[in-house]
């Protein structure tokens, strides 16, 4: 058989395609290193480099996608955040895990192949087609509830899929009949204040009635952040469709604060982090967000607040060691006051907290740790915790305590807010 010159440039550009193609080929690593001081690697060091090692996996994944897919991911989308986290928890499944140390630095990757990438993508795509085809049959269904459900369900699967521009498939479809459904609920809120004490169960609270076709809406999750964007409960109608507000304590906040109440979609796709019904697609008609306002009163609070360390060489600063970053925070976020002179607190506040230096051979560091305790009694309120800030860095440098007491002073308020929210 002849083959024509034309036909041999031809084949002979497909072949060299193709393997220039293998060549570029290239896996998507995650990496983590530790410094390690002996011969065994402690099994916690081991556990956090997994954990850095596949956090980094997922960014070189991102950029893989952008890459050779031309998928760029917003990752400030909640449901593309999802889906990126879902793609690479499927890919990690196949990963290769190689440890090297060089001289006392002991290196961790995760290596997925390309080959392996692409058949994950392609099970990710299939598994949420999968699931919005299924969910999207029960968008029909004559019971209101259900087909809402359903259609919600469908277009999260929908949009949790990898795919390049204008490849959405029925995307629109899905998102055309969900809207319509989410279109004919209604919201009844008469009353949109919330009334009580910080930290005990509201004495008056707004009841919001979900409808959908005159029919209560049930099971319609939805979650609540106070005004500084904080994520304060996730509630879920009941079966008169009703928000049951009342059984979630009042907040720590200034009288007059927002209570925003919005549609969540997590629960549709099992995702453990909110996912904002704007980012599947679905606009609010008909006052599904709700906002309420606390109704509170000032306050009054005494405080012991100590700082101290038994270590030597350990300076704290003035500011650190005073209560006004304390008193500065409870004031503008808390919404407390001091008590003045000699009169009664609503409230007495003890904080106390340690700083001490510790040595860990093993790794070649040495950390700052402060182990905080705090009790919060009085009003009603009776709530105590614990917690533990620390930062480490290699030997022979000196700890910049400036920025270490700097992010110390927000771990005491984190921890304030953290005690302040436990049940």
């Amino acid at each position: 058989m002849k083959i024509s010159n034309m036909a041999v440039i031809t084949l002979t550009l497909l072949l060299f395609t193709a393997v220039a193609a293998t060549a570029q080929s290239r896996p998507v690593t995650g990496v983590a290193s530790a410094s390690i001081f002996g011969g065994n690697v402690p099994e916690h060091i081991v556990k956090k480099a997994r954990a850095e090692a596949a956090a980094n996996f997922n960014d070189e994944l991102r950029m893989w996608l952008r890459e050779n897919i031309r998928i760029d991911l917003d990752t400030a989308n909640t449901i593309k955040n999802f889906a990126l986290q879902k793609l690479a928890e499927r890919c990690l499944e196949s990963a290769e895990e190689k440890t090297v140390s060089r001289g006392r630095v002991w290196t961790l990757s995760l290596s997925v192949s390309e080959s392996s990438v692409r058949d994950a993508l392609r099970a990710h795509n299939d598994h949420f087609n999968a699931q919005a085809s299924m969910q999207y049959l029960s968008a029909a269904s004559d019971d209101p509830n259900e087909a809402l459900h359903a259609a919600i369900s469908a277009l999260a699967s929908a949009m949790a899929k990898i795919e390049p521009a204008g490849a959405g498939g029925n995307t629109n479809e899905i998102r055309t009949t969900a809207q319509g459904l989410f279109d004919r609920v209604r919201v009844k809120a008469p009353n949109t204040v919330i009334e009580g004490r910080q930290g005990s169960l509201p004495q008056k609270a707004p009841v919001a009635t979900f409808t959908i076709d005159s029919v209560p809406l049930a099971k319609f999750n939805m979650t609540a952040f106070v005004q500084n964007g904080r994520e304060f409960a996730r509630v879920a109608t009941d079966s008169r469709g009703e928000l049951p507000m009342k059984n979630y304590e009042v907040p720590f906040v200034h009288n007059g604060s927002m209570l925003t109440v919005s549609p969540d979609a997590r629960n549709y796709i099992k995702s453990d982090r909110f996912i904002r019904f704007r980012d599947i697609g679905l606009r609010f008609s008909r006052g599904q967000e709700l906002s309420f306002i606390f109704k509170v009163p000032t306050l009054t609070y005494k405080l012991e607040y100590k700082v101290f360390s038994r270590a030597e060489g350990i300076n704290i600063p003035p500011d650190f060691s005073s209560d006004a970053h304390v008193r500065k925070y409870l004031k503008e976020v808390c919404g407390l006051m001091p008590a003045h002179g000699s009169a009664a607190a609503d409230l007495n506040i003890r904080i106390g907290a340690e700083i001490t230096m510790h040595t860990y051979n093993d790794t070649e560091e040495e950390g700052l740790k402060m182990s905080m305790r705090g009790e919060f009694r009085g009003a009603g309120i009776d709530k105590a915790g614990q917690e533990v800030f620390e930062k480490r860095q290699r030997f022979g440098l000196s700890f910049q305590t400036g920025a270490y007491f700097w992010e110390a002073s927000g771990a005491i308020r984190d921890f304030i807010s953290n005690t302040l929210a436990k049940d």
